[in-house]
């Protein structure tokens, strides 16, 4: 039993440090375009990350943002600089 709590704490906490990320740039966004409701799609090709690596392909957004930001997390002004997600219909 304490096996099993064990595991699925550290995974909660390995879910949490990402969520954080995502949710840091969530926020940015939203400082940058107060009346926005930003999506993982807006910067990522896939919804989710998939399941073997975790990993989120960015797309062409996304990629914008990551080249404006540099080595630093992506910012207000960040989002400001790249401009809004481009809207699809």
């Amino acid at each position: 039993m304490k096996t099993i709590i064990s595991i699925l704490l550290t995974g909660f906490i390995f879910w949490a440090v990402s969520a954080q990320a995502s949710l840091q740039q969530s926020n940015a966004y939203k400082q940058a375009y107060p009346d926005s409701h930003p999506k993982c799609i807006d910067c990522h090709v896939d919804k989710i990350p998939k399941k073997d690596d975790g990993a989120h392909e960015l797309n062409d957004y996304g990629k914008a943002v990551v080249k404006a930001a540099g080595a630093q997390k992506p910012t207000a002004d960040t989002y400001k600089a790249v401009g809004p997600v481009p809207k699809t219909n």
